[in-house]
């Protein structure tokens, strides 16, 4: 039985903006991703900015003007359908993504939110799945994990946790209906 829904963010609750970005924006978002932790951000971001306050403004105004929430009120309408389920985002990105996600999702339905960055881990690796299972006390098969990312759901899957895939084009609302109430 679902006990747990861990959420990816990007590409899976908020979809990427088609706007335009100015070649240091897109040098920043190009890192949002792939980090162990914020120093490491912070460390490449200087090769662009020189100056730590810099670096966080544009970072945390980039996150803003960049995503757009896909079903704002999933949660919403998971937590109404199954009361005992918890929701968590689970996300490869940098800490500062936070802010994004606490003024965009309404918290009273957020259980939690884990980023790669504060982590120290990153996805696919196993050790990120297992940490959250660790955490929660939860065996893999009362995860269910939601991504866009195949290695991401493939790497779940190895460890018995339960996934869906999504695509840009996925109501996830309902895939996730499915998936439960079989």
């Amino acid at each position: 039985m679902i006990k747990y829904i861990a959420f990816d963010l990007v590409g899976v609750l908020v979809k990427e903006k088609d706007i335009l970005l100015t070649s240091e924006e897109k040098k920043l978002e190009k890192m949002f991703g792939p980090n162990i932790n914020d120093s490491e951000y912070l460390l490449e971001a200087k090769k662009i900015f020189n100056d730590d306050s810099i670096i966080i403004g544009t970072t945390e105004k980039l996150i803003d003007k960049l995503y757009e929430p896909r079903e704002i009120d999933i949660f919403k309408k998971l937590k109404e359908r199954y009361k005992n389920i918890k929701i968590i985002i689970a996300t490869n990105h940098i800490s500062l993504v936070r802010n994004f996600i606490e003024k965009t999702f309404e918290s009273v339905y957020l259980d939690d939110i884990l980023i790669s960055a504060e982590m120290h881990k990153i996805k696919p690796d196993p050790e990120f799945y297992e940490f959250i299972l660790k955490k929660y006390k939860i065996k893999p098969n009362e995860l269910l994990f939601v991504d866009d990312n195949i290695d991401n759901i493939n790497s779940a899957k190895k460890i018995g946790i339960e996934t869906i895939k999504t695509d840009k084009n996925s109501n996830i609302f309902a895939e996730i209906i499915n998936k439960i109430d079989i």
